[in-house]
């Protein structure tokens, strides 16, 4: 039965578990906790998993953060994006994209992002349990561990990653799929006249063949890179990264290419498909439920709707499993639509070049198509839900479904 509220807090606190402590575990205890729920995250490493990357947070993600009351300090000193372009390896103009005031975009160091939701939980009354992996849940509500021991909660939420371990412990894998596509991820530091100059103050993603070098500002004095090369090309897929290589692919961004660290993160890419997002009082978020090749950057804005839609379903609905089934068919025609747009976008790596620089341009003459299909989760605000209701779903036609 329901609890009742008092002061906008139940009486009688509903507990949550939660493996993973992410940006998508954290995101989900946060809003949790702040409707009153008694929230314990689980994280196997033994501090917070910064990993040396930029965290590309558009409009839908600024709404959630600004509802959690953690925008100010996640954005604080970051770089608002003014401009995105696309470009070949000769600097010429592929596409070009200004933001307006509702297309925010910013790239904030993940780890700053992970510290500000860590404390803003912890603040609220949450707990974060480090050195504790968690390696399958029941249907019931019970979490197990590597140690042996086991927990029980109202609800479990599986956010342990890719490899999610929950997820594949309850069989609600359906496939999951490579890209065939390597990137090289690392922040690299700036110089304090860049952002002066057009190239230091612009998102920009450039091609050369099957290559891509992307480079977003974060701060003042750092910036994101990435370096996608596709499976079997052994030079692009090397790390640490062969910096000849790449000069001789970019050869105006050596500047760029000479700063990058060799203690980048390299990943190959994967599209994950799920039967069910949950099971029993079992809900799984983030890349456990979603994972997408990252060139659109709609991952971490996805994951942070579905873990905040997930709290404010609940408790709207009142009842675990029936706000589960409300949750999954209100966000999960969005959130595959989302996805399968940000695997076709990584397919055009394979084009031959004069037909990618084609639908490149093609796609840049025309504002619905940017609007409506690769900015699409741009435009969603889960932070204005209303109660769920057949005609409130899209439409397959609009958002269909990969199987």
């Amino acid at each position: 039965m329901p609890a009742g509220r008092a002061g906008g807090v139940r009486d009688v606190k509903r507990t949550v578990a939660i493996a993973g402590g992410g940006i998508a575990g954290l995101t989900t205890g946060l809003a949790f906790a702040q409707k009153g729920w008694r929230v314990r995250v689980y994280e196997q490493d033994s501090a917070l998993r910064g990993l040396g990357q930029g965290t590309y947070i558009w409009e839908n993600a600024l709404r959630v953060l600004d509802a959690l009351g953690v925008l100010a300090p996640v954005i604080a000193g970051v770089v608002r994006a003014a401009r995105h372009e696309r470009r070949n390896h000769d600097a010429e103009m592929l596409s070009s994209s200004y933001f307006g005031r509702d297309f925010r975009l910013y790239v904030p160091l993940r780890e700053g992002l992970l510290t500000t939701l860590h404390d803003a939980l912890i603040e609220t009354g949450g707990e974060v349990v480090f050195n504790s992996r968690a390696v399958s849940a029941d249907p019931d509500g019970w979490l197990h561990f590597a140690d042996g021991s086991s927990r029980h909660a109202d609800l479990v939420v599986g956010a342990d990653g890719i490899n999610s371990s929950i997820r594949d412990s309850l069989g609600l894998l359906r496939w999951r799929r490579p890209v065939n596509q390597f990137g090289y991820r690392a922040i690299i530091r700036r110089q304090p006249d860049e952002l002066d100059t057009e190239v230091g103050c612009t998102h920009c993603e450039y091609w050369n063949g099957l290559r891509r070098l992307t480079y977003a500002p974060c701060t003042a004095g750092l910036a994101y890179v990435q370096l996608t090369s596709a499976a079997g090309d052994t030079l692009g897929n090397a790390v640490p990264i062969d910096r000849d290589f790449w000069r001789g692919l970019f050869p105006h961004l050596a500047w760029i290419v000479d700063r990058i660290p060799d203690n980048g993160r390299g990943d190959w890419f994967e599209i994950v498909r799920l039967e069910y997002w949950a099971s029993g009082r079992v809900a799984i978020v983030g890349d456990a439920a979603s994972a997408q090749p990252p060139f659109l950057g709609h991952a971490v804005g996805c994951s942070m709707m579905s873990g905040f839609a997930l709290a404010q379903t609940i408790d709207r609905t009142g009842d675990v499993i029936d706000g589960l089934a409300d949750w999954e068919l209100r966000e999960r025609p969005f959130t595959d639509w989302v996805q399968w747009v940000a695997y076709w976008y990584a397919q055009l790596a394979f084009l031959p070049a004069r037909v990618r620089t084609a639908v490149l341009k093609a796609t840049d003459a025309s504002e619905w198509v940017k609007r409506q299909i690769l900015l699409a989760a741009v435009r969603r605000d889960v932070t204005a839900m209303r109660r769920y209701s057949p005609a409130l779903l899209p439409s397959a036609s609009i958002y269909p479904l990969i199987h």
